[in-house]
């Protein structure tokens, strides 16, 4: 069943009160296969849109064109960047909000309504729910439970706390005239949905979830793209972390970054040493060390999902998602301990340009504090062992 009908079942939604003006920012590179769905969904939705703009970025094919029969209005240029090709379109924007969105993924029918109301209530940013499209790959599959989990737990608690992880780059609409007062979208970070986030928590503003609303997605295809989007993630998270001292900005959000990185950490390891675990002492033996906890956040999370996307696509996207959070677990850990640690800092991804993965040099000073840290450590294990 596709996520779109899963949902049109849930609760009747009020009209919106429609005196704020939205306009759509595309950036597309390359998206001649699915500029059209996009720009298509945009002018279906039940609130009244002043523009769809498509940022036609660096592309070599055929999106500029299709997105016009399409109907949208098209700007072309050579931003280099997600953010840069939005900033090209903030010129034409004369709307009070914007409302940014992946070029391969569509919104639900009533999505701009909703995140008009989360803004008339007072944010000046909100993202949607999301889901893929579908779940008829592993990492579709993996995906699905990821952002069932997201949306149904993890969003609703950061709602709670006041402070939003990340309004997704996938979809996030915004106050016009604040997103102008801080130039844009940021273009200093790989992950500018991180960065514009903490920027607004920093500057006090509150942004919000929009739960009822949802963004459809295209996934990876295969396991290099996953890995290389979600290397991407994580990253900018560690950067944008540190450039907004985000745990410092008060015990909301010191509560929210503790919990996500040992979330990554401590999930981490404890998948990828499940099967290990299990193999030297039997099943019986989940009790010891981590596995009351584990099993906790597990039904828990299945039980979400369950919530969220019923309990056969649950089932369905299980193994995937447990295979998966086995690979990505500790790989995350490693990127954010290689931004915080090793100071080595991503600065391009293979992705929207097709650009190598680039990480800035360790530091010579950093390399003689590691160095230092290793010794003394090694010299504190010699003594241990001497003294046995």
């Amino acid at each position: 069943m596709r996520h779109e009908e899963l949902c049109a079942d849930r609760a009747p939604r009020q009209d919106a009160d429609r005196s704020l003006t939205v306009s759509v920012v595309i950036p597309a590179h390359n998206e001649e296969a699915t500029i059209q769905e996009t720009v298509r969904s945009c002018l279906a939705q039940s609130y009244p849109l002043d523009q769809v703009i498509v940022v036609a970025d660096n592309c070599t094919d055929d999106t500029a064109r299709r997105a016009r029969e399409a109907g949208a209005v098209v700007i072309t240029g050579q931003g280099g960047s997600k953010a840069a090709a939005q900033n090209m379109a903030l010129p034409l924007v004369d709307s009070d909000l914007v409302l940014a969105l992946d070029a391969d993924a569509t919104l639900s029918h009533d999505a701009t309504a909703l995140m008009v109301e989360t803004i008339r209530a007072g944010a000046v940013g909100t993202c949607p729910a999301a889901l893929p499209r579908d779940t008829d790959t592993p990492y579709s599959r993996y995906r699905t439970l990821y952002h069932a989990v997201s949306n149904g737990w993890v969003r609703r608690l950061q709602d709670v706390l006041g402070k939003q992880m990340v309004l997704s780059g996938m979809a996030n609409c915004h106050r016009t005239d604040v997103l102008r007062q801080y130039g844009g979208y940021p273009e200093d970070s790989i992950t500018e949905d991180f960065n514009l986030t903490w920027l607004l928590h920093r500057r006090g503003h509150r942004v919000a979830f929009t739960p009822a609303a949802f963004v459809y997605t295209r996934e990876p295809t295969t396991l290099k793209e996953l890995l290389s989007q979600m290397h991407r993630w994580s990253s900018g998270f560690a950067q944008s972390m540190v450039k907004h001292r985000a745990p410092l900005q008060g015990p909301s959000a010191f509560i929210v970054v503790v919990t996500q990185v040992v979330d990554g950490v401590i999930g981490g390891a404890a998948t990828f040493s499940f099967l290990p675990f299990v193999r030297r002492h039997g099943v019986t033996a989940l009790w010891r060390w981590w596995g009351a906890l584990w099993l906790l956040v597990l039904v828990a999370s299945l039980a979400v999902g369950t919530r969220e996307v019923g309990a056969r696509t649950t089932l369905r996207c299980f193994p995937s998602w447990f295979a998966l959070q086995t690979l990505t677990g500790p790989l995350t850990t490693w990127w954010m301990l290689r931004e915080w640690v090793l100071g080595k800092h991503l600065l391009t991804w293979t992705g929207r340009h097709g650009c190598k993965a680039d990480l800035t040099p360790m530091t010579t000073k950093r390399k003689v504090v590691l160095a230092g840290c290793a010794a003394v450590a090694a010299v504190c294990l010699i003594r241990r062992h001497t003294r046995q």
